[in-house]
């Protein structure tokens, strides 16, 4: 137990020790009482801070949702090209991605945060590795209960005159239509281009997601244009922080979906009508 100093000099001098050590002495005489400090308080990190009541209620936990996922990884390069690999920028834009996102008061889960695939995250009877991988990245955001999906790729093509982000999302999606549109405006600004958001039937994740899901083709590493501007950190960040605003802007008020109750991984790999 403290004790409690009554002169006002010794008062003051006992209030900075006090402070340091995380208590106050109360000055109606009811003895220490514990001050509302926590080191996180004073450190620089990507924790959000509550600005509205309603975020203050919220935890970390509570909070909702956003999966971010880094396309490719570990043994799958992706696409390369001008000495850039695939797996190494989705990873990189996708971690600026998850920054933007926290600070604007989202949870942040990614399907994975090292240069690994995700073939062996759940166990899985599917033969082949990259259906094993593509399965648990749908499952992963699934039982995030995730509000929306932001995958992220580099594209390629024989044509090197092809340049610019592209965003797709799921033909039946009209939620992750409208989110693909905001994302395809946002980065359109970034890059210059003027490309459409593309709607698909065959694009796997997107296509059993139970939430607003894009996947974001930042731009063309077959494109000298392209590839110039994605070997720059500036940009990649400016395209990050326009995923993210766009997707955050979209997804501030989407639903939760109900909890997930796995069935069989046959049915996810029918053929799309």
């Amino acid at each position: 137990m403290l004790r409690i100093l009554t002169s006002n000099k010794s008062f003051a001098r006992a209030c900075a020790l006090f402070v340091i050590l995380g208590v106050m002495p109360s000055v109606d005489g009811g003895g220490a009482r514990v001050l509302a400090f926590s080191p996180d308080a004073t450190s620089a990190g990507r924790e959000h801070r509550a600005s509205t009541p309603e975020e203050l209620n919220q935890t970390r936990e509570a909070r909702r949702v956003i999966v971010v996922d880094p396309g490719h990884g570990g043994i799958d390069g992706g696409t390369s090209g001008a000495g850039l690999v695939e797996k190494n920028l989705t990873l990189d834009i996708s971690r600026r991605i998850r920054l933007y996102l926290e600070r604007d008061g989202f949870a942040v889960k990614m399907t994975r945060e090292t240069d690994v695939d995700v073939s062996q995250l759940f166990p899985s009877t599917l033969t082949g590795r990259h259906k094993r991988d593509l399965q648990n990245r749908l499952d992963f955001i699934r039982q995030t209960r995730a509000v929306g999906s932001l995958s992220i790729h580099i594209n390629s093509s024989t044509n090197p005159g092809d340049r610019g982000p592209i965003v797709f999302y799921a033909v039946h999606s009209e939620p992750g239509k409208g989110l693909a549109i905001h994302c395809q405006a946002a980065v359109n600004r970034v890059s210059g281009s003027t490309q459409q958001a593309v709607g698909r039937k065959n694009l796997f994740i997107i296509r059993h997601a139970p939430c607003p899901a894009v996947l974001v083709e930042v731009g063309f590493l077959t494109n000298q244009r392209d590839s110039v501007r994605l070997r720059d950190p500036q940009y990649l960040d400016q395209m990050a922080r326009a995923i993210a605003s766009a997707a955050a802007g979209t997804l501030r008020r989407a639903p939760v979906p109900a909890p997930y109750v796995k069935g069989t991984a046959v049915n996810d790999w029918a053929p799309p009508t």
